[in-house]
């Protein structure tokens, strides 16, 4: 192969800087390079040159296009493919783990636990892809990688390129796709319409491999296994395992029926059986669910153990037929003046048809992405069983002279494949399609009304009042989905110069500044678009109004000034978009929207890391191409230590090639999680360069992860000195310098932290003091000028919650004096705050946790933990008083209900200085439970957080560096 090497070498010397060999297959030799635009490892696969003589390469290329597409955290993401000096090649992300064949060949056989675990990140591709209608026909331990201990399928769709693009030529030179002991019977017969239940069989078959050390079906060669498997039954797993269950037993042998039609149908199926077929000795069936059956579904993409609140409910993908839902299809246009036609009837019949009686319809959106083909009854199904619609509207737009248009359109029962009713057809001129699409909905309700009673309804519609507005406004939606932000809101905009009341044209303009501008720091223009609209919500269709009203809140209360109804706002938020995804379950925008506001709003909605990345995942997995959606995660993965996720969360957003304002920060989060980084002089200058814009979104993402570059405080000083982007918040020097000082003291860097924030930031002064990063009279002094302030009029978290952390302070030292002043002045507080509810419930917690506190102070224990416990979780995110909470129900021995306690106060949205001792108190919990795992995890995160911390958290640091060495080895309880 070096012929291949030095060619290929030569070739791609301007991408790529090709460094070695990694290893061959049967159709391809792979090597190691490296990216030069990105500056990241690559593995460049060069299929043989026999090969890619027999599939030629334009045929090839084009095929492994509709692999690109794919975007998931648990598949390999294909980066580039092309030919040079006549190989075709194809570049996917270097994984620097092992492979599940590699850890089989270690271990041979893996634990239940494991195994369940593996199978169901790689049916939650699966899933995904043949959803996709992708199949990847090639599914062994080869093709399983292991990257921090989460499984990803690389070669994701390779199989099905060679074999679409090669047919008989393929043949011709004796190679075959496929595995003989992976290989399903259909597919070893050489059928070529293969679906997803080939690769069900292959899973089957690595699983079965994880437990018993071996596939079911072994030969001295490739036709002698071929006829085993086609020959005799599934040998017995209990033989070999016999701690396997006998129900989960029968779920691998259905898996592995030699007719696809005796299989499961789908990955979720396999899954499920499998779940209830699993042990649950030391472990709860719920939990065993959530961490192997959730991951299944593309909806609920949630790595790792997660507890939610309905593990079933969503549990199907792809979902099951609903008689009440409509996907209304892409209509087929014959005449190329009337394009726009194509997804603009989608929006206004959905709009049209949702809420007639029980109907609901299918985001637009998610009918576009998931349409491929022609306006037939096949790609109508297909539709159907993509999005849950057991009804599906189809049909075509014909001209009809120069200023008229011909539609016909039909409704298509998904389940039994028969058009419900006559074919309908409208005649009207191209400058009245209200008045066209109208009669369109008249009659389908008709015709339905025929085969089904519907009931009632009231006739909804996007809302427009001007058709030049509503076509201006279609157009806008095309952009939109296409991640085309800024040709979107100049269309947006001219929809609403054109009628001032067009309530989604201004609703959208406020997405769209969310969306351009994700990672930033407050959108005054989006709370005036939101707000606007939200005004404005009257008439539209029921999915519509539910988006209309939930961005209106989110953008008042995210961007909007202090309000204070903020709490009952806060409510009907929560409640408007649970009401959404319960009504619209596959809907990526509500889901999109959901996952959003538990990401700002944690307390409010009482919601885990897991649970925002569930309604991320959801969102990802009904609309891949949506890329705000990939954002959070990123960060919320790396908070949970899931570096392996955020990396595959990170490629796929930037996969897309979004031009929004968060490309750059997320270009430069990509090459800072490098490890071991390949320039660190190129990167250093990449972020000298930055923009303050990029530079924030880059310091959200790294704030919380405790690596040893400690890449947030460089980033942070970075902020300090970077370029003015004419935006005030960003320019604003007070701001930066709060963000370095907040970085400093979470760093555990207190000295230098005062040094640069001073009493300037009330917040990162309260904790540095309670961290002992601030003399104690400059303390003390402060915060009895705080007592003396004047009581507040409007709520402010800024004013009212770095006064709260003055609490452990004065109690660590005896004050009650100080503490009963507090108690006294926020009791105040509540009595004067009148109708300012926001108020109110922070004065009147404020004067709670002052009580509890003085109990504290005064070494009553019982008391002291009795008022802890009763504070409310959802008011204040303070974390001293969790870690208080916790350390009082420990000492009386209530070890599982202080776990609960810290469980429910992680510090998601904002960076918190006290997050060490939260980790720190965490870690001794969960070993006191003997759960080790998570012991380990924590007590490293303050270790590597505070490696160069100020020595009086010394005591901490050591705390933990001899936990870790207590706990090496040692095995869970």
């Amino acid at each position: 192969m070096t012929d291949i090497f030095l060619h290929l070498q030569a070739a791609l010397a301007e991408r790529y800087a090709i460094e070695r060999e990694l290893g061959q297959g049967g159709m391809a030799v792979v090597f190691l390079a490296k990216d030069l635009k990105h500056g990241r490892a690559v593995a460049i696969k060069v299929l043989r040159p026999e090969l890619a003589m027999a599939l030629g390469a334009e045929r090839f290329l084009g095929e492994i296009e509709t692999v690109a597409g794919l975007a998931h955290p648990h598949i390999l993401p294909l980066y580039d493919s092309g030919e040079a000096a006549g190989f075709l090649y194809y570049v996917m992300p270097y994984v620097e783990g092992e492979s599940l064949r590699e850890r089989l060949t270690r271990e041979k056989q893996l634990p239940l636990e494991d195994a369940l675990r593996i199978a169901g990140e790689v049916a939650t591709a699966l899933s995904y892809a043949h959803s996709r209608g992708v199949v990847h026909r090639d599914i062994k331990p080869e093709n399983i990688l292991l990257e921090a201990g989460q499984a990803v399928v690389s070669d994701f769709g390779i199989a099905r390129a060679i074999t679409a693009a090669g047919g008989e030529q393929l043949t011709q030179t004796g190679m075959t796709v496929g595995t003989p002991g992976y290989m399903s019977p259909e597919q070893a017969a050489g059928e070529r319409q293969l679906d997803g239940r080939t690769d069900i069989y292959s899973l089957a078959c690595v699983l079965y491999e994880m437990l018993a050390g071996n596939p079911p079906f072994l030969g001295s060669s490739a036709r002698a296994i071929l006829a085993r498997q086609s020959l005799d039954p599934v040998p017995r797993l209990r033989t070999v395992r016999e701690t396997v269950p006998e129900e989960f037993e029968r779920a691998v042998v259905k898996a592995l029926a030699k007719a696809p039609a005796d299989r499961f149908a789908t990955a979720t199926q396999f899954a499920e059986a499998l779940v209830i077929g699993s042990p649950t000795p030391r472990t709860s069936r719920r939990a065993l669910l959530t961490r192997v059956a959730l991951p299944l579904v593309a909806a609920l993409t949630v790595i790792g153990a997660v507890v939610l609140a309905r593990p079933f409910s969503l549990l199907r993908n792809p979902p099951a037929l609903d008689a009440n839902v409509v996907a209304v299809a892409p209509f087929d246009v014959l005449e190329p003046n009337l394009t726009p036609w194509r997804e603009g009837l989608v929006d206004v019949l959905s709009a049209n048809l949702d809420g007639a009686g029980p109907l609901r319809t299918v985001s637009p959106t998610m009918v576009v992405h998931s349409w491929s083909g022609r306006g037939d009854q096949a790609g109508a199904a297909n539709l159907g069983r993509r999005t849950g619609a057991r009804l599906v509207v189809l049909g075509t737009v014909f001209g009809a002279g120069a200023d008229s248009a011909r539609v016909t359109a039909r409704w298509l029962d998904v389940a039994t494949g028969k058009v419900l009713g006559e074919v309908i057809e409208i005649r009207d001129m191209t400058s009245r399609m209200d008045r066209l699409t109208d009669s369109i909905t008249v009659r389908l309700l008709r015709e339905l009304n025929r085969t089904r009673p519907i009931g009632a309804f009231q006739h909804a519609s996007l809302g427009a009042r001007s058709l030049p507005a509503l076509s201006t406004f279609l157009r806008g939606e095309q952009f939109f989905r296409r991640a085309a932000w800024d040709s979107a809101l100049t269309h947006y905009k001219r929809a609403v110069a054109l009628d001032s009341g067009f309530t989604i044209a201004w609703s959208r303009m406020g997405a769209v500044q969310g969306c351009w501008r994700r990672g930033g720091l407050g959108d005054p223009f989006g709370y005036k678009y939101g707000l606007l609209a939200g005004s404005l919500n009257r008439g539209l269709a029921p999915r519509e109004s539910l988006l209309v009203a939930a961005d209106s809140l989110f953008q008042a209360l995210l961007d909007g000034p202090t309000d204070p109804a903020g709490r009952e706002h806060h409510t009907r938020l929560f409640t408007t978009l649970d009401e959404a995804v319960g009504r619209y379950p596959n809907d990526p925008e509500a889901w999109y929207e959901l996952g959003d506001a538990r990401m700002h709003w944690p307390l409010v909605g009482r919601t885990t890391p897991e649970q925002i990345l569930e309604a991320f995942d959801r969102a990802i997995a009904l609309d891949s191409a949506f890329g705000p959606a990939y954002i959070h995660p990123v960060e919320v993965a790396l908070h949970l230590g899931r570096s392996a996720a955020a990396r595959r969360y990170l490629a796929a957003y930037l996969a897309l090639d979004q031009a929004d304002l968060n490309s750059e920060g997320m270009g430069l989060v990509e090459q800072l999680l490098v490890r071991p980084q390949p320039s660190p002089a190129k990167v250093q200058r990449q972020i000298d360069t930055a923009s303050s814009h990029a530079l924030i979104a880059a310091w959200v993402v790294f704030r919380h992860l405790p690596d040893s570059a400690e890449t947030d405080v460089r980033l942070a000083r970075a902020l300090v000195g970077s370029r003015r982007t004419g935006e005030p918040v960003f320019d604003d020097s007070l701001v930066r310098k709060s963000v370095l000082t907040n970085a400093l003291a979470h760093r555990g860097r207190l000295r230098e932290a005062y040094a640069v924030g001073g009493t300037r930031f009330p917040a990162e002064f309260a904790q540095l003091a309670l961290l002992g990063g601030v003399p104690p009279e400059s303390a003390r002094a402060t915060f009895a000028g705080w007592l003396r302030e004047p009581l507040p009029r409007q709520f402010s978290v800024d004013l009212l919650a770095p006064r709260l952390t003055a609490l452990p302070w004065w109690a660590a030292r005896g004050d009650t004096t100080s503490l009963q002043a507090f108690v006294a002045r926020w009791r105040a507080i509540a009595r004067a705050a009148g109708p300012n509810v926001e108020l109110k419930l922070w004065a009147l917690y404020g004067a709670a946790s002052g009580q509890a506190y003085v109990a504290l102070a005064r070494h009553d224990t019982a008391d002291a933990l009795r008022r802890f416990v009763e504070l409310p979780d959802s008011v204040c995110p303070c974390l001293p008083d969790r870690i208080v909470t916790a350390q009082l129900l420990e000492s009386y021995s209530k070890r599982s209900e202080a776990a609960d306690v810290l469980e429910r106060s992680w510090p998601i949205d904002w960076q918190d200085p006290a997050e060490g001792l939260w980790r720190l108190e965490r870690g001794r919990v969960a070993e006191r439970l003997g759960q080790h795992d998570k012991a380990v995890q924590e007590y490293r995160y303050v270790a590597d957080l505070w490696r160069t911390a100020d020595p009086n958290l010394r005591p901490e640091v050591d705390e933990a560096t001899a936990a870790l060495k207590r706990l090496a080895g040692k095995p869970q309880r």
